[in-house]
């Protein structure tokens, strides 16, 4: 990769390593002369597929221009010392501690529910959680010990809880670069995995592994193709030439720890568990994942047999359990069953459709893009209706490009990743999505008193973009192998 393509965190890293150690807004202090090592991951836009993930779905996603970076050099103690950085504007760096001694309990490692404890027990280092479990989570499931910490600089682009992979961008970086400096050689997949364990475990967030395949895995200028039982690439989409998507930032914060999201979760596996105990009473084998049903089955044999709502002290007296690990059932609550388990059986049917509409685009066939538009207008519409996951400024964003349309260029839009917020998803030609994003988004900046972030361009994923090494010389921090 020439310094031309090179991401902008990396210019932006270079810039900061070229100030003298008495210029204290570049790194004074934070790194000794030696060597760094640098792993790199970019954000994702959730083209197609989005919480159906859980579900066991087949999910479409593209890699940003944005991202989020580690550096990292191993200490002489046994400390992480962490700094977070937001690159593009001037902003206070936020820097802790975590002592490895934190990890441990009596003679071995310590359990997931310990070391979220310490993770969240300060809400102003609760952040922390997402690198320091992370690296836990390297250490108990592939069986390291590491007798040194590092100090890791964390340097992004990517702005938190706007829906476009934020997390899981910093938990693979933070997992590719420790990898990397043990020379332990980890796949792409099984990097996703842990990154999706310690959003799981430590973070305390119920996500699916999509987020975590998507920048790992995720290649620049292609759309990665996932199917998320558990989770697996196959294959790339090509995005037909002369068009492209973009996010627009709604600027309402979203979280996939929040309840909307956990609650549409546990809402979809109730459904699953009373449709297996319906196929056991009929002598039927169970279905691991919703999305092994097709539209049609589900209308035909289960969609009436689901409660609209129910309360969790009833579900768990007639069906036991909902067979879910990463969320808890509260007796006093009241969840969705029907909307939620009919949105990822139906997603999982407009994503493989969407890839084939794009597909037959990519030979000049207008008439699939438009297709393949309608279809993210329908995963809208059911992240609205059937989860009760978006809201009105989200709303506001789609109709906006709906509005305009076909005719000026625009093909679709949607919500994307855990909803509630977040950012939209746009479709469309490149020369109209130049012309009239900004357009939308300077008309949205008067609704809500504040222009939104634009997220667009491509860049590669973890695997793709590798690890790179800077070592302190007579010239200053040179990159090795430039």
């Amino acid at each position: 990769m020439s310094p031309a393509e090179s991401p902008f965190e990396i210019i932006e890293l270079e810039r900061l390593l070229q100030k003298p150690n008495s210029d204290p807004t570049g790194l004074a202090g934070f790194f000794n002369a030696g060597e760094i090592l640098v792993s790199r991951v970019p954000a994702r836009l959730d083209v197609m597929g989005g919480i159906a993930d859980y579900s066991g779905a087949n999910v479409c996603e593209a890699v940003l221009g944005r991202g989020t970076l580690i550096a990292l050099q191993s200490r002489t103690d046994r400390t992480l010392r962490i700094r977070t950085v937001q690159t593009g504007r001037t902003s206070l760096p936020i820097e802790t501690r975590i002592p490895l001694d934190y990890f441990q309990q009596g003679d071995g490692l310590a359990s997931y529910a310990h070391v979220r404890e310490v993770c969240q027990a300060n809400p102003l280092a609760g952040w922390a959680a997402y690198v320091g479990g992370s690296i836990f989570t390297l250490l108990k499931e592939e069986g390291i010990r590491m007798p040194y910490g590092f100090s890791l600089m964390l340097l992004s682009a990517v702005p938190m809880n706007v829906g476009i992979g934020s997390s899981a961008a910093t938990e693979v970086a933070v997992l590719a670069g420790v990898s990397a400096h043990l020379g332990l050689a980890l796949s792409g997949d099984r990097l996703a995995q842990l990154g999706q364990m310690a959003e799981n475990h430590v973070v305390g967030a119920p996500c699916g592994i999509m987020d975590q395949i998507a920048v790992a895995l995720g290649r620049r200028g292609k759309l990665t193709h996932i199917l998320c039982r558990p989770g697996a690439v196959m294959g790339e989409v090509e995005i037909p030439r002369g068009t492209g998507f973009v996010g627009i930032n709604s600027m309402v914060r979203h979280s996939v720890a929040g309840s909307p999201y956990s609650d549409t979760r546990i809402g979809a596996f109730m459904g699953k568990r009373i449709i297996n105990d319906l196929r056991a009473r009929q002598g039927r084998t169970a279905v691991n994942y919703l999305t092994e049903l097709t539209p049609e089955e589900f209308a035909r044999d289960y969609r009436s047999i689901l409660p609209e709502t129910i309360e969790g002290a009833a579900f768990i007296a007639q069906h036991k359990t909902h067979d879910d690990s990463v969320t808890t059932i509260q007796p006093g609550a009241s969840y969705r069953v029907a909307g939620p388990t009919t949105h990822p059986v139906e997603e999982n049917d407009r994503v493989l459709r969407f890839m084939d509409a794009l597909r037959a685009g990519a030979t000049g066939d207008e008439a699939a893009l438009t297709l393949a538009g309608e279809l993210m207008y329908g995963a809208h519409a059911s992240y609205r209706d059937n989860c009760h996951l978006s809201v009105d400024e989200v709303d506001f964003l789609v109709e906006s490009v709906r509005r305009l349309g076909v005719k000026k260029g625009l093909y679709g839009a949607k919500i994307t990743g855990g909803g509630t917020g977040g950012t939209v998803a746009v479709f469309g030609k490149l020369d109209a999505l130049q012309e009239h994003i900004p357009a939308i988004a300077l008309e949205y900046s008067r609704r809500i008193g504040r222009m939104p972030d634009i997220f667009e361009g491509t860049s590669p994923g973890a695997c793709e973009f590798g690890a790179r090494r800077y070592h302190f010389g007579p010239k200053g921090w040179q990159r090795l192998g430039a």
